[in-house]
């Protein structure tokens, strides 16, 4: 196995809660041309705004939010971590999520990015501080299974598969899923 320098850094994700993310010296570039705006050729007629100005009134669109805000609270934070875990070597007695989360599945973890990136939506969406400190739990849990691995890496299989697409071996997607936490 190669040994690779992943570097990643916890950044502020919404109101409190966190997300890591990679870090490199060429995304800092990136951020500071992305700083220059350029004029719109054509006038813009819609404005962007924050989701936390915004609060929807009782109707199906309500409906449907709350649905999947049960569905986020539903979700337990030790079968999210499950896979991270155990592939730092940490002990886990949680029962592993199915599908694609599945232990033995080459795209397990990328579920968990998306659950972050939902808590914070939602938790801008509705306030509901029960959605930031879950996102706060899976992100300690994250760091918990980063300090472990050692070396910034961060993923819920092995550098292994990564060696296997640069061996040009049969693997899933490791570069698509590595981002998605």
């Amino acid at each position: 196995m190669k040994t690779r320098t992943f570097c990643w850094r916890l950044v502020p994700f919404v109101l409190g809660a966190a997300a890591i993310l990679p870090f490199s010296p060429s995304s800092v570039q990136a951020d500071s041309r992305a700083k220059q705006r350029v004029a719109p050729a054509v006038p813009m007629r819609a404005q962007p705004f924050d989701l936390e100005d915004v609060r929807l009134l009782d109707g199906p669109f309500r409906h449907a939010m709350d649905l999947d805000r049960q569905y986020l609270l539903s979700l337990d934070v030790d079968r999210l971590l499950h896979t991270f875990r155990l592939t730092a070597g940490l002990p886990s007695s949680a029962q592993p999520l199915g599908g694609w989360e599945e232990p033995k599945s080459e795209v397990r973890g990328h579920f968990t990015g998306h659950y972050l990136s939902a808590c914070a939506l939602m938790y801008a969406s509705t306030g509901d501080e029960r959605l930031r400190d879950k996102g706060n739990a899976v992100v300690a849990g994250l760091a918990e299974c980063q300090a472990k691995l050692g070396g910034g890496y961060l993923s819920a299989y092995p550098e292994e598969f990564i060696d296997r697409v640069e061996a040009l071996k049969p693997v899933w997607a490791p570069y698509y899923t590595l981002p998605q936490i």
